[in-house]
C-alpha cells in the first residue's frame, strides 16, 4: 500500500516561502499604517527575580495555562536560562543532570540525540519507531526511524520543563514516566542582545549570537535572531562534530488583544558519531587481552563514520482574547528532518572481546520523515460565586510521514587495545529494513481548574483515535491498525499560608506501542497503559525566592511489550532474530523525588535533589524476569549545584560554582541470557559520581561593562565510568572531562 507523504501537502519551498512573506508582513503593516496600536506587555516578559534565579514559579507546559507550579498538583522541574548559562550546558544531558527522576547518558556519548529516561520510562526518541516523548514549544517533536531522530541546540532554548507523571490528558499518546517540554527564545520587550565565543576541549569552537529588539516605534512588532556555529574534534578519536543552527522568530501584537508570533528553525549536524557498541571485557570488567578501554578509543573505520542531519521547522503561535473571559490559542509546526548514516560497530553479542579482538558488522541507512502538528486551545475563566473556573477546552492533531532504511555487511575485526585500521574493503551490503510509515492522531480534551479559598483543583480527560500504518519494503510485511483510548486525571492542592502547598494526584496514559514489533500472526497490539498515584508537598514561603518539593508516587505499565515464549511461535523480525513479541508484563515503579531551588541570599543560589526509585516486573512469561529489576533504572540519584557571586571589595564580579552528581547502579538485562557475563547475567553497571565547577568573571569592574569570561568544567576529575550495557558487546561510556571557556558581551 502506497503511504501518502506529506510532501504531496506540503512542498517545503512552499513553505518556506509563504512563512518569509508573513514574516515581511508586520514590518510593512507598521511602516505604512498610520495608526498608532496602544502599548501591550509582551506575554513570555519575566520578572527580575525569574531571569537572576533558579526558581521558576510558572510553566504553561502542565496545564497549558497561566498556573503556577504551586498551584499544580504535579512533580514539575523547570531548567530556566540562567541556570543553563551558569552550567554552560552543552545539550540536553547537560542541562537535565541536576534534575530529580531524571537518568541521563541512557546510551551514554552520544552526539547523534541524547537520550534519557523519566521515573524509569524512556523520555526522548524512541531509536526504532518513530514514537516521541519529547515536545518543543508544547507540540510533540516528531520521529522517524532508527536513527532519523532530531536534536536542538541549548542555545536556542530559553527553559527546558520536565512534567513528571502521565501527561496524556492534555497531551495524548506518551509514556508513563512524563515528557519534556523544550520551550525556544521568542522576541520579548527585555531582550538582552548577545554574542559569544567558546573554545575547549577536543578544540571545539563555538561563535553564537542572540540578537532582538524592536522594528516598531510602539512595540508592535518584535524580533529575534539566534544563532550559532561550531566545530571541532570530540570525545572519541577520528570523530569530528560540526553544527550550525539559526533559529528567527517574529512576533506582531496585531491588536491589544491579539498577537502572532512566527517561528522558523534550521538546523545542521555534520561529521561522525561518537556512539560504540563496546564490550563489557574491556569496559566494565577487565579485559584478559589488555584491561580497560581508553574512552577514546574509536573501534570504527575513519573512512566510514558519518552522522549527516538536516532539521528544518517553521511554525506560529496565534493568541486572540475575546473578551474578560474567553481566549483563543492555537500553536502549530511543519518539520522535516534528513539523516545520513555509515558507521563501522561492533556486534551486540560480542564474545570474542574477552580474547582482544572485537569483531565488527558496517552499517548505512537513510532517514527522511515529515510532520504537522496544531493544538487549538479555547480558554473560558469565570467565578460562580466564590468559585473561580479555568475551562480549557482542546483539539490537536498530528500527521507524521517517514521512511527510514538500513543495510548491513560484516566487517573485518579489530584489536581492541591496538586497533589497525584497515578500511571496510567492498562488502556486500545486505537491504535489513526498509520502512515507510504513516501515522496520525487526533485528539479532543477538557481540563477544569477550580480555585475555592485556598484550595486548587483540576479534572481532565481526553479522547485520542489513532492510525499506525508502516510498511517494511525489505519484506512486504505491512502492519496497519488504529484504535482509540481515553485519558484522564484529577488533583488537588491546598495552599496554606506559610507557603506549604501539599498535593495529591491520580493521572493515567497511553503509547500505541512500538511500530516494528513483530507478533504471532500478525496481532495488533493494544494501547500500552499506564497510571500513577502521587502526593507530596511544594514549600515557597511567601516573597522568597525558591522552591522546594518532595513528593512519592506509585507508577504501573500495562500492556508491556515481552518476548513470545509460547512454543512455535517464531517470526522473522529485521534484525533477524526469530522472536516473536507478545503483550503479557506489567511493571511498577515506587519512588520519592526531593528537589529544590533557592536564592538563599543575594550572593548564594543552591539547587539539590535526590531520587528513590523502586522497580519491579510484576506479570511476564518470563519466569527468570518475574520481580525483577527494571533496566537502567539505578535505586538512588542525588545532585548539588552551589554558586556564589561576590558583590563587593576587589572581588565583586567574580562568581564560583561547584556541583556533584551521583548516580547509583543498574542493570543492563531484566533476565540472564546465553551471552550474558558469567558472574554478572544482568550486566549490572556500579554507581558514579562526578564533579562539575564553573568560575566566572564580570568585566564591569576593569571597565568593559557586559562583558564577561567564563569557565566551566564537567566531569572535572575526567571518571571515565560505564553509562549503561545492554549486551555482553554493547556497553555505553558517559562522558569524561570536558572543559569549556566562554567570553561574552551584552548590551
Amino acid at each position: 500500500m502506497k503511504q501518502l507523504s506529506i510532501s504531496e501537502l506540503y512542498s517545503p519551498k512552499l513553505v518556506y516561502a509563504v512563512v518569509s512573506a508573513l514574516f515581511a508582513m508586520p514590518v510593512m503593516a507598521a511602516d505604512e499604517s498610520g495608526s498608532v496600536l496602544p502599548e501591550v506587555a509582551v506575554v513570555g516578559a519575566k520578572t527580575d527575580d525569574e531571569t537572576s534565579s533558579y526558581v521558576a514559579k510558572k510553566t504553561k507546559s502542565a496545564t497549558k495555562t497561566d498556573t503556577s507550579i504551586l498551584e499544580t498538583p504535579q512533580s514539575i522541574s523547570v531548567i530556566d536560562r540562567k541556570e543553563l548559562d551558569d552550567r554552560n550546558a552543552q545539550n540536553l544531558n547537560d542541562a537535565l543532570g541536576y534534575t530529580a527522576g531524571v537518568r541521563t547518558e541512557g546510551l551514554g556519548m552520544d552526539s547523534r540525540a541524547e537520550s534519557y529516561s523519566i521515573r524509569g520510562f524512556k523520555g526522548g526518541l524512541d531509536t526504532d519507531d518513530g514514537t516521541s516523548n519529547l515536545f518543543l514549544d508544547g507540540l510533540r517533536v516528531q520521529g522517524g526511524g532508527q536513527w532519523n531522530r532530531a536534536s536542538f541546540d541549548t542555545y536556542g532554548l530559553e527553559r527546558v520543563e520536565v512534567l513528571k507523571g502521565p501527561s496524556a490528558a492534555i497531551y495524548g499518546q506518551i509514556v508513563p514516566g512524563g515528557l519534556i517540554n523544550l520551550v525556544t527564545k521568542r522576541p520579548t520587550l527585555n531582550q538582552v542582545n548577545e554574542v559569544r565565543l567558546q573554545g575547549g576541549s577536543f578544540d571545539q569552537y563555538k561563535a553564537a549570537f542572540d540578537i532582538g529588539g524592536s522594528l516598531a516605534d510602539d512595540n508592535s512588532v518584535l524580533f529575534r535572531l539566534v544563532g550559532s556555529f561550531n566545530d571541532g574534534n570530540s570525545q572519541v578519536d577520528h570523530t569530528d562534530l560540526q553544527r550550525t543552527y539559526f533559529a528567527p522568530s517574529l512576533l506582531w501584537q496585531i491588536s491589544e488583544n491579539t498577537s502572532l508570533t512566527l517561528l522558523a528553525q534550521y538546523q545542521r549536524d555534520k561529521g561522525g558519531s561518537t556512539f560504540q557498541f563496546l564490550p563489557y571485557f574491556g569496559t566494565v570488567k577487565a579485559s584478559p587481552a589488555g584491561g580497560r578501554l581508553d574512552i577514546d578509543t574509536f573501534l570504527g573505520e575513519p573512512g566510514w563514520n558519518l552522522f549527516d542531519r538536516e532539521q528544518s521547522l517553521v511554525g506560529w503561535s496565534f493568541e486572540h482574547r475575546f473578551n474578560d473571559i474567553w481566549q483563543f490559542r492555537q500553536n502549530a509546526r511543519y518539520t522535516n528532518i534528513e539523516n545520513d548514516i555509515r558507521g563501522v560497530v561492533g556486534g551486540i553479542d560480542n564474545g570474542s572481546a574477552p580474547s582482544g579482538i572485537f569483531s565488527r558488522r558496517a552499517v548505512l541507512g537513510h532517514g527522511q520523515s515529515e510532520g504537522v502538528a496544531i493544538d487549538n486551545q479555547l480558554q473560558a475563566d469565570f467565578s460562580t460565586g466564590e468559585i473561580k473556573h479555568t475551562v480549557l477546552l482542546g483539539l490537536d492533531a498530528q500527521r507524521i510521514n517517514w521512511q527510514n532504511n538500513r543495510y548491513g555487511a560484516t566487517a573485518s575485526s579489530i584489536s581492541l587495545f591496538n586497533p589497525v585500521y584497515t578500511g571496510i574493503g567492498n562488502p556486500t551490503f545486505n537491504l535489513q529494513s526498509d520502512y515507510d510509515a504513516d501515522q496520525k492522531q487526533t485528539g479532543a480534551y477538557l481540563q477544569e481548574q477550580l480555585a475555592w479559598n485556598n484550595w486548587r483543583f483540576s479534572l481532565g480527560g481526553r479522547y485520542d483515535r489513532f492510525d499506525n500504518s508502516l510498511l517494511n519494503k525489505a519484506n512486504n510485511r505491512h502492519n496497519d491498525f488504529e484504535d482509540h483510548a481515553f485519558t484522564w486525571r484529577t488533583g488537588a492542592v491546598y495552599l496554606f499560608d506559610n507557603g506549604f502547598a501539599p498535593f495529591v494526584s491520580y493521572s493515567t496514559s497511553f503509547d500505541p506501542g512500538p511500530l516494528t514489533t513483530v507478533t504471532w500472526q500478525d496481532v495488533s497490539l493494544k494501547p500500552i497503559k499506564g497510571k500513577q498515584y502521587e502526593a507530596g508537598v511544594k514549600y515557597q514561603p511567601p516573597g522568597s525566592n525558591s522552591l522546594v518539593s518532595v513528593s512519592v508516587y506509585e507508577l504501573t505499565q500495562e500492556n508491556r511489550v515481552v518476548t513470545d515464549s509460547t512454543p512455535g511461535h517464531v517470526c522473522v523480525n529485521p534484525n533477524g532474530a526469530a522472536t516473536c513479541s507478545t503483550q503479557v508484563g506489567e511493571a511498577k515503579i515506587k519512588g520519592l523525588e526531593v528537589e529544590g531551588k533557592a536564592a538563599l541570599t543575594e550572593q548564594l543560589s543552591l539547587l539539590g535533589s535526590y531520587t528513590y526509585m523502586d522497580s519491579e516486573i510484576t506479570k511476564s512469561n518470563n519466569a527468570l524476569e518475574q520481580g525483577n529489576q527494571l533496566i537502567n533504572i539505578p535505586r538512588h540519584m542525588s545532585s548539588l549545584w552551589a554558586n556564589y557571586a561576590f558583590t563587593t571589595g576587589n572581588l565583586d564580579g567574580l562568581s564560583v560554582g561547584l556541583g556533584v552528581r551521583y548516580v547509583g547502579g543498574s542493570y543492563g538485562l531484566t533476565a540472564p541470557t546465553a551471552t550474558a557475563a558469567v558472574g554478572n547475567e544482568k550486566l549490572y553497571v556500579d554507581s558514579y559520581t562526578l564533579f562539575d565547577a564553573a568560575v566566572r568573571y564580570d568585566l564591569k569592574s576593569v571597565g568593559w561593562s557586559g562583558a564577561e569570561v567564563a569557565v566551566n568544567a564537567t566531569n572535572l576529575t575526567d571518571r571515565e565510568y560505564v553509562a549503561t550495557c545492554s549486551g555482553i558487546g554493547a556497553c555505553f561510556y558517559g562522558m569524561g572531562r570536558v572543559v569549556n571557556a566562554t567570553l561574552k558581551y551584552n548590551w
